[in-house]
């Protein structure tokens, strides 16, 4: 199985006919995953994890639906729902979430930005009155220029150009590398390494942003970053994504010998071809490589498992599971493998494997994010900053196999816009 890739162009390229089992498990699978998201998760993290008094979203709720409020409700939290709340508006998914959308959006430019009198976004409010964590955090601002992304499709306010705008001088003044390339993960710095992770959604977040507005600042700033990734994350031939580096780019702890997570190479081939639908610029032999390791040697085929960690041999290292890696497994598998005879039922096996092991009925639109090799639960609350994952992944899926719809022939929805929906 050396080619598991196929196609340039953003666009989805399942053709399903739902005329074999195959097919129709798909399509059963698909609508049992938006009943769960429309029915139960998306009301559960709009009421139960939501602080109407704050106008903020909760960090987590117990494993009965609870709010735990004795965390810090970090910036990248309050970002990752706001997207997710506006594009379920957008889509007519849940109506409801424009206006939630709109007013949580508001109120994180109120309290997360210069809240302390310098520029840029602390990293976390605490549950005491007045206690910030004043760090300004790579990911936690990618995610902010994402939900502004977002928030500007549904109403493009002053007030969210002027935070964009904002932010980026931040990233170009305080954290941008301008020697060795890329950024710095947070200022003050919290440790030694350097990351790929927020690289990767601050791209996530650029192409996302010339999606919205059609400004071509946002697709350069995407070309650097994706730059970055083909010439220092990825290693050559062999489609390995290293997560942590050294102050020089140098693979930490070297070469060879790097962390790589399955769940990480999918989601870089479906944001490359995001890149490659806006700017024409073919990503295809770069998203082989990717989607080739993660599926050979991170995913198990017969159960739709997918691993937390592997070595760059593609020997596993950490063999827990993670709910996320899966729904970007689902949105990465709608652009196609070869052979294509194997992409629909991948993507049945991963959506069945998503709903049964870390979204059962008894959580009621919430999560086990964490199970460790055994499949048995390791995670003992539901991180908010999960939906993010879920709602893109199922939505993705979704829209690809739109024109069949539900299995009694109907079609609710309509395509969002953009890589992410």
């Amino acid at each position: 199985m050396s080619e598991l890739w196929r196609g340039g162009a953003h666009s989805p390229l399942l053709e399903l006919r739902a005329a074999n089992a195959n097919e129709r498990e798909l399509v059963e699978q698909v609508s049992r995953a938006s009943d769960w998201l429309v029915k139960e998760a998306l009301p559960l993290w709009a009421n139960s994890g939501y602080d109407r008094a704050a106008g903020r979203f909760h960090e987590q709720l117990d494993l009965c639906c609870r709010p735990i409020t004795s965390l810090p409700m970090r910036l990248m939290v309050q970002a990752r729902q706001i997207a997710v709340y506006a594009a379920a508006a957008l889509s007519e998914r849940f109506v409801l979430g424009g206006e939630l959308a709109l007013h949580s959006a508001q109120n994180m430019i109120a309290h997360y930005e210069r809240v302390d009198g310098r520029p840029g976004w602390i990293f976390a409010l605490g549950p005491g009155k007045d206690a910030v964590d004043p760090h300004r955090d790579l990911y936690a601002h990618a995610f902010v220029l994402f939900a502004l992304s977002w928030v500007l499709r549904l109403e493009p306010r002053q007030v969210f150009f002027d935070a964009i705008e904002r932010t980026l001088d931040y990233l170009d003044d305080a954290l941008i590398d301008r020697t060795g390339g890329g950024y710095w993960d947070s200022q003050p710095r919290r440790d030694s390494k350097r990351r790929q992770n927020p690289h990767m959604h601050l791209f996530e977040a650029y192409v996302s942003l010339y999606e919205a507005t059609g400004d071509s600042q946002f697709l350069e700033r995407g070309r650097d970053l994706r730059n970055l990734a083909v010439t220092r994350f990825i290693a050559p031939g062999t489609g390995a994504l290293r997560e942590y580096y050294n102050d020089d780019w140098s693979v930490f702890p070297s070469a060879g010998a790097g962390n790589v997570e399955p769940g990480h190479l999918f989601e870089w081939s479906w944001l490359l071809a995001g890149f490659a639908a806006a700017s024409g610029e073919d990503q295809s032999e770069v998203i082989r490589r990717l989607m080739t390791l993660a599926i050979q040697k991170g995913l198990d085929a017969s159960t739709g498992r997918i691993v937390d960690e592997i070595d760059e041999t593609g020997l596993v290292t950490n063999a827990c599971s993670r709910s996320w890696p899966h729904a970007e497994a689902l949105k990465a598998l709608t652009l196609g493998v070869e052979p294509k005879e194997l992409a629909t039922p991948l993507l049945t096996v991963i959506l069945r494997r998503l709903l049964d092991q870390y979204c059962p009925p008894t959580l009621q639109g919430g999560w086990r994010d964490h199970l460790n090799d055994q499949d048995c639960p390791i995670s003992r609350t539901m991180p908010a900053s999960t939906l993010y994952h879920l709602y893109f992944g199922i939505t993705t899926v979704e829209n690809a196999i739109s024109p069949i719809g539900k299995p009694d022939g109907t079609t609710r929805f309509v395509n969002e816009m953009g890589p992410n929906g």
